[in-house]
C-alpha cells in the first residue's frame, strides 16, 4: 500500500477514499488514549488535516496507515500537551490575590494543602523530579539537570502521579471520618 493508492495532491475523491478507510480505525485510536468523543473528534479531523497539507512529504515505501498514525500520535501528544498547558495551575499555598469568591479561595488553598501534603510523602528524588515538572520543565529538560535519561524522569513523574492520587484519596477519606 503506498500513499499513490489513496491521495493524489489535488484529488479530494482520492483523499475522502483514504478518510473513510481510516476514519474509524482513528476515532477508536484516540477514544480509547482520550476517553473523550469531543477531544477524538477534534484529534481525527486535525489528523486528517494535517495528512493533506504533509503529504508530500509521504513515504512512497512506508504504508499510507503507518504514516497516518505516526501523524494521528504526534497530534495526539501536541493536543494533550495543549490541554494540560490550559488545566494547569501553580502549585502555591498562597491564594492568588484575584480571586473573587471567598469559599472559591478557602476550596483552592484546601486542596493545595492537601496536595503539597500528598507530595510529602513521595521519596526525595522523585519529589525533586516532579518539583521540576511542577515548575514547567519538560521531561527532557529534567533529564538534562539532573543527568537522568528522559524515560527515568517520565517514570518518576509518572509514579509521583500515582503515589499523589493515592495519598489525596486517603487524605479525603481522612478528612470525612
Amino acid at each position: 500500500m503506498n500513499k499513490s493508492d489513496y491521495i493524489q495532491p489535488g484529488s479530494a475523491a482520492v483523499f475522502e477514499k483514504m478518510y473513510y478507510e481510516f476514519h474509524e480505525k482513528l476515532y477508536y485510536y484516540f477514544l480509547k488514549r482520550t476517553g473523550s468523543a469531543d477531544i477524538t473528534q477534534e484529534l481525527v479531523q486535525l489528523t486528517f488535516i494535517k495528512a493533506w497539507r504533509y503529504f508530500d512529504h509521504f513515504d512512497e515505501n512506508i504504508p499510507v496507515a503507518r504514516q497516518l498514525f505516526r501523524i494521528a500520535r504526534t497530534t495526539l501528544i501536541d493536543v494533550l500537551r495543549q490541554k494540560a498547558q490550559q488545566r494547569s495551575v501553580p502549585v502555591d499555598p498562597e491564594m492568588p490575590s484575584a480571586e473573587p469568591d471567598m469559599s472559591t479561595g478557602l476550596i483552592y488553598r484546601d486542596n493545595m494543602q492537601l496536595i503539597h501534603r500528598a507530595m510529602e510523602s513521595l521519596p526525595a528524588e522523585r519529589k525533586r523530579i516532579f518539583q521540576y515538572r511542577i515548575n514547567g520543565l519538560t521531561n527532557k529538560e529534567i533529564a538534562e539537570e539532573l543527568s537522568l535519561s528522559v524515560k527515568t524522569v517520565e517514570n518518576q513523574v509518572n509514579r509521583a502521579i500515582k503515589q499523589i492520587r493515592e495519598v489525596l484519596v486517603l487524605l479525603c477519606i481522612i478528612s470525612l471520618l
